[in-house]
């Protein structure tokens, strides 16, 4: 089978990536002392399976369909702070655009920056809720 399309940003270098790299980034991602479950080796895309996906140090592989990692969107926004609700806890339906995704950055050794295509991008994923995620966990 053809490898998937994929688009993503190199988080190093700034440079983009678009065309069929197996779904990845391609470029690994530098060790960090945290569990070999929850650290990401690389990090991309999948255009046509509109999914994020990452490997894991362990070796493990997630596959996070974009519906859900926007409504997991961790942000103060969606979630909601200090005793007010967040957008899906208002309205958890998806509107059109809602979960396109347009760039991933990574974030310190941590987590990864979603921007989407209607322009939101104050959510920070940590690696240990892309587990959790990819592992079946659903907002």
């Amino acid at each position: 089978a053809p490898a998937p399309s994929c688009a993503a940003r190199d988080p190093g270098s700034g440079e983009d990536w678009i065309g069929s790299h197996n779904g990845w980034v391609s470029r690994d991602l530098p060790s960090t002392p945290s569990s070999p479950s929850t650290t990401p080796r690389r990090f991309g895309y999948d255009e046509p399976g509109r999914s994020l996906l990452v490997e894991w140090r362990d070796g493990g592989t997630s596959t996070i369909p974009f519906a859900a990692l926007r409504q997991a969107c961790p942000c103060a926004l969606c979630r909601g702070e200090m005793g007010s609700p967040g957008r899906f806890q208002r309205d958890p339906i998806l509107r059109a655009g809602e979960d396109e995704l347009s760039d991933i950055q990574l974030v310190g050794n941590y987590g990864l920056k979603a921007i989407w295509v209607d322009g939101h991008d104050t959510g920070i994923y940590r690696f240990e809720q892309l587990r959790w995620l990819g592992d079946g966990g659903r907002p």
